[in-house]
Formats: C-alpha cells, sequence, structure tokens
C-alpha cells in the first residue's frame, strides 16, 4: 500500500532519516520505535507528503505522496498527533466534527452520516460525556481521547498515531489500543504508530520498525524477531532481559538496572576526536562515571562544546589550524596519564593527521587502544590516514563497530595500572 525506497532526510543539512526502506502492507499494525530524536515523527510526516525527501521516495498505491492533495490524503489517511494546541474554546463535538471536512463540500452543513460518525466516535473513545465542554477546559488525556474520536470520525482507512496514548491513564491506554486492533481486525483498518512503550507496541504490532538514534533503520519484522537484547542494547543503549509474556505469547521486555562496570576505580580514558565525531562516546563514558580527557580538538568545534558542557579536561588548538607541535605534546601527556586510548569515527585530513602518530606512539607504551568503525572513505590524506589506522590495528589497536562496542571491550581489556 505504501512503499517506501532508500528515504533520506535533513534539516537544514543536519540528517535525521538515512536510507530507509520498507512497505506497509494494508490492513496491518506496523509499529514505529526508536529513541528520542531519530526521527519517528519526521518520518510520519514525510509518509503523509507534509515534508519532502532530502533523497528516496514515497509511494501511496504507486503514486508520489507529493502529487496527493490534501483533501485526497484526508480521505485515504486520519491522523493523531501528539499533542494539540487549542487557542479558541471550541466544544469538543465541533473538534471531532471537523474530522469530517475530506467528506463535505461546499457550504452544505453535516449530513446524517457525518453527524452518525461524530456521535460513533465520541462513544468508543469515551469522550460522549465532554462533547459540549470547551476544549480548553479538557485535562491532557481528555485532550488526547477527543484527537483519536476527530481521527476516527474521519473514517479513513489508515491511521497514523504519534505517541497518540502517551497521556493517557492506563485504562484509557488499553481501551485505545484494543479498539484500534478492533478496528483493524473487523474494518482492516491499516494503523502506523509511533510510541515509546515497547511492550504495548509488541502486544499489538503486527510488525515493528526499529530506528536506531541517527534515523538508521536497524531491524523490521516481527516484534519477536525485532526485539532482541543486541537489537535493543544498540538502539536503547540498555541491557534488557526479553521473555515471552504468559498471557499473550509476545515478547516483554524488562530493562536490567545497569551494574557499575568497573571494578574499583573507573578508568582514565582519552578520547582523540573531532568534528562531532566524539559526541556520543564522550557523554557515554562520562556518564559511566570515568575520569575523561579529550582533544586535540579545534575550538569551535562541536566536540569542543560538549567536552566543555561535561568539564572534561581538553587540549585545543586555535580554529582552522592545524595541530602545532606543543598541542600534540599536550595530547600526548594526557595520553600517558590515560589506561586507555579511543579514537573516535574521525575524518582525518592534513590538519589533524599527526592524531594517529600520537596514538601509535600510545600503543607502543603499552597503552591499549580502541579504535571506533574506522574505515577508507574517512581518509582525506591521500590514503596516508587509513594506513596509519591499519598500522596502529596491527600493532595491537582493537577495532569495534560501534560505541556501545568500545565500552564492551573496555570492560573486557585490563585497563588498570596496577596489573600491566
Amino acid at each position: 500500500m505504501i512503499h517506501v525506497e532508500q528515504l533520506c532526510f535533513s534539516y537544514g543539512g543536519n540528517p535525521i532519516l538515512r536510507d530507509v526502506d520498507f512497505d506497509v502492507r494494508s490492513g496491518e499494525i506496523l509499529g514505529i520505535l526508536g529513541p528520542n530524536g531519530c526521527g519517528k515523527s519526521t518520518l510520519l510526516r514525510l509518509l503523509r507528503g507534509l515534508l519532502t525527501p532530502t533523497a528516496g521516495r514515497i509511494l501511496w498505491k504507486g503514486q508520489p505522496v507529493q502529487q496527493l492533495g490534501r483533501r485526497e490524503m484526508a480521505r485515504m489517511a486520519a491522523v493523531v498527533p501528539q499533542s494539540l494546541s487549542v487557542p479558541f474554546s471550541y466544544p469538543v463535538r465541533e473538534i471531532v466534527g471537523m474530522g469530517r471536512f475530506a467528506h463535505q463540500s461546499g457550504f452544505l452543513g453535516p449530513s446524517s452520516a457525518d453527524i452518525q460518525a461524530v456521535e460513533r466516535s465520541l462513544a468508543v473513545t469515551d469522550t460522549l460525556h465532554l462533547a459540549g465542554r470547551p476544549v480548553t477546559a479538557l485535562s491532557g488525556g481528555e485532550l488526547q481521547r477527543v484527537l483519536l474520536a476527530r481521527a476516527l470520525a474521519q473514517e479513513a482507512p489508515t491511521l497514523f498515531l504519534d505517541e497518540a496514548t502517551s497521556n493517557l491513564d492506563l485504562n484509557h491506554r488499553l481501551e485505545s489500543a484494543q479498539l484500534l486492533v478492533r478496528l483493524n481486525r473487523e474494518q482492516g483498518t491499516t494503523v502506523i504508530h509511533v510510541s515509546h512503550d515497547l511492550n504495548m507496541a509488541a502486544e499489538f504490532s503486527h510488525r515493528i520498525l526499529l530506528l536506531s538514534a541517527d534515523g538508521t533503520p536497524v531491524a523490521l519484522g516481527a516484534p519477536a524477531e525485532v526485539f532482541t537484547p543486541a537489537n535493543l542494547r544498540q538502539v536503547f543503549q540498555v541491557e534488557v532481559q526479553v521473555e515471552t509474556n504468559p498471557y499473550t505469547g509476545t515478547p516483554r521486555l524488562v530493562p536490567l538496572t545497569r551494574a557499575h562496570p568497573w571494578a574499583g576505580i573507573p578508568p582514565r580514558i582519552h578520547v582523540i576526536c573531532g568534528g562531532g565525531s566524539g559526541a556520543d562516546i564522550l557523554r557515554r563514558l562520562h556518564v559511566e562515571g570515568c575520569m575523561v580527557t579529550a582533544g586535540p580538538i579545534n575550538r569551535g568545534d562541536s566536540d569542543e562544546a560538549l567536552a566543555n558542557a561535561l568539564g572534561l579536561e581538553t587540549v585545543l588548538e586555535e580554529p582552522f589550524c592545524a595541530f602545532s607541535e606543543a598541542t600534540l605534546k599536550s595530547a600526548k601527556q594526557l595520553c600517558q596519564k590515560a589506561e586507555a586510548l579511543l579514537i573516535a569515527p574521525t575524518a582525518w585530513g592534513p590538519g589533524n593527521l599527526a592524531c594517529l602518530d600520537v596514538a601509535h606512539e600510545a600503543i607502543q607504551e603499552g597503552i591499549p587502544v580502541i579504535l571506533i568503525n574506522p574505515t577508507p572513505d574517512r581518509d582525506f590524506c591521500d590514503g596516508k590516514a587509513w594506513q596509519a589506522l591499519q598500522n596502529i590495528e596491527k600493532a595491537g589497536g582493537r577495532c569495534v563497530a560501534d560505541t556501545e562496542a568500545a565500552l564492551d571491550m573496555l570492560k573486557k581489556v585490563s585497563v588498570s595500572k596496577d596489573v600491566k
């Protein structure tokens, strides 16, 4: 029904979604899950044609979504947003009636079908008793149910829900989920929903699309296929026990309390980064309680801003300048004090190439070096950086895929100077 092909989207040059490929099958319930800021709500807006992809395409029954008019899209899909600011005191019944605009024409008043659809939607969402109240007088949960009623009154074959149950109490949350399942089962309504409630998503979704923090798809499939400890660790950076709900047979997730990974005092770690490449690892190491140092970094670099915010000791160079001998010497001194050195997935140019010499010296001095996802495509030095990275690996450097793997490696590698 909906075909998404090689979809990419950026806000002001900042990538939000990357190479997203999937199909929405007619009559299915598809959950879109992932951490905050990964592009879930943006993806819903792209699917509705409210945003234009940076690359790729979205087709509704073979037709590009951008070619669908507003009224035509309203007949095909209804949406329940995260929240709605209502500046005027419209009665609830009037708000729900706005869902019928795609079925009305000219200046004619509501038809009997319109009235019946509104009353039925109010009834099934437990908002009929609120029908005469001004919408500005509702609680957050009541307003959320009114927005669901408005979407149901639209009688579209597809429903988009953007965290539509987040403000509901447990009773109404379960009622809403059961209502969506019934609509799907009895009327074939296609439901595409964004949620942070992973267990509830596992209960009533046919398939799950799991996005990573950078908007890259990690997994797509049935909840039991997608909800694995490895996938959830990669996406949410927590340890999760995946069990089977004895009442429904669906996956049930139990987050595990994160034990302190270090025996004794957390290690001192130096990070070579730049250009934003250190954002994830600097933050995670800080949260894990490590003594973190960084550099060299040019002033004004986004990694410098993060290091300053975290209060990290950082070796700095002037903006847009190659690292001087004095700067590199200061970085070497921090490396020598560290119990391990991490090299972030940085782009390498003539200005920072000498950092790899610092790393090579560190490994020769017996300091463990971990390289996060080194690849030749970040080499802008005619192959010199890639050769240097390979030399570091040959000398004993450990290559890992991502931040999570780097942390796991630190826990396995003996980094205590007392046991060197």
